[in-house]
């Protein structure tokens, strides 16, 4: 599936996706063995759940804002940096899937550095 594609899924049904992203990171946080990448998956869940309310709510919050605010504030815009943080988290799944610490590559404990930072 092309970038274009996926992007249009995206905005098609923005919630379902969340929520699927959502359950993703928790079910990584839980089966991992590896402590540091359980927080990222952790942090990620939590970033997700807000985006998720915050997309819910946004017709409550834009009542009150200004339009120069409400132009500052898109939908679409968070997102699709919830799901591009997920799409993170996928691939640092696979990079600790089954593993122990000891094995993991030096790659891998710097992506987790960084997204832990």
């Amino acid at each position: 599936m092309d970038a274009d594609s996926r992007r249009q899924k995206r905005r098609d049904d923005p919630l379902s996706l969340l929520n699927v992203a959502i359950g993703a990171m928790n079910l990584a946080k839980e089966v991992s063995s590896i402590t540091p990448a359980k927080a990222v998956f952790g942090s990620v869940s939590f970033l997700l759940t807000m985006i998720r309310v915050r997309s819910s709510t946004s017709l409550l919050i834009r009542s009150r804002l200004t339009r120069n605010q409400d132009l500052m504030i898109n939908k679409t815009d968070y997102v699709e940096l919830g799901l591009a943080c997920a799409d993170v988290c996928r691939a640092l799944d696979r990079g600790v899937n089954g593993r122990r610490v000891d094995e993991l590559t030096h790659s891998v404990f710097g992506a987790i550095g960084q997204l832990t930072t």
